[in-house]
């Protein structure tokens, strides 16, 4: 059977990297590891050039920062394995965590994206989380409309259907509203894999924490939804935890059906003012 295979994209997080590379090359998990770099200019792209773990399967350097589509279509076009997936380049992985997601994904076609825990430890409470916890061919499993990019692994053929469209949205170029819409399910096996994401505020290596300003290579989730204050981004990726707890999956659907909605009827009335 292939080895899962895992796309790392970055740009100008050398500090971050280097803690993320030492800790998934130390697990000894077997996998296949393919590298983007978005053109960095503080030393990235040498310590990526550099690796010479035989897991590293590919390189590449881009000229410019072409953000996550381009590398993820890259990635596909690439990967030799059923099960793939996506880490970032700020996140320290418990070790074995693909041994256990793996043949969780290998042997449920009803599961699409399936997680590690992004969020800080202390925001899990499996008691407010109850209500979402289903049991399949008994794994339990923590079921939400999304997860978050920084790990996670899937079929191959369960992600491709779903590639977003060019420039819509601004992470990884997946459509997890139209996978969970579809009946697949996305969420986190149980007992939970807990990952520690460096760049929440509330970490000791946050260097926006550190900053104490939100600055051009932070947290491309706190630039886009406007945050300057690191610690209230912090505030609110805990209250966004306890949202993914409380909130059913249909709740979430509905939500995101009527903000596409809206957002197409306003798309439409800009289009008729600009005919009128």
């Amino acid at each position: 059977m292939e080895p899962v295979d895992l796309l790392l994209i970055t740009w100008n997080r050398r500090e971050y990297l280097v803690k993320t590379l030492d800790n998934l090359l130390a697990d000894d998990t077997d996998f296949r590891l393919y590298c983007w770099d978005n053109a960095s200019e503080d030393g990235v792209a040498d310590i990526i050039n550099s690796l010479n773990d035989p897991r590293v399967a590919k390189k590449n350097f881009s000229k410019e920062n072409v953000k996550q589509r381009t590398p993820t279509l890259w990635f596909f076009e690439n990967a030799k394995s059923d099960v793939v997936g996506k880490i970032d380049d700020d996140i320290l992985l418990p070790h074995g965590w693909v041994d256990v997601i793996a043949p969780i994904i290998r042997q449920n076609e009803q599961f699409g994206r399936l997680s590690c825990w992004n969020y800080m430890q202390e925001d899990w409470n499996e008691q407010l989380a109850a209500h979402k916890i289903i049991n399949i061919n008994g794994v339990r499993v923590f079921r939400n409309m999304w997860v978050g990019g920084a790990s996670f692994l899937a079929r191959l053929d369960h992600l491709t259907p779903f590639i977003k469209p060019e420039n819509e949205g601004y992470g990884f170029p997946i459509d997890q509203y139209r996978m969970s819409s579809s009946g697949l399910i996305n969420g986190y096996p149980l007992p939970m894999l807990f990952a520690h994401h460096m760049d929440d505020p509330r970490s000791e290596h946050c260097l926006m924490a550190k900053n104490g300003v939100v600055g051009s290579q932070d947290s491309v989730t706190a630039r886009y939804f406007g945050f300057t204050d690191p610690f209230e981004y912090g505030r609110w990726i805990a209250e966004d935890a306890r949202n993914t707890l409380r909130d059913p999956v249909s709740l979430q659907i509905k939500r995101e059906r009527l903000r596409r909605d809206q957002t197409l009827i306003g798309k439409i009335k800009r289009k008729l003012n600009r005919l009128l």
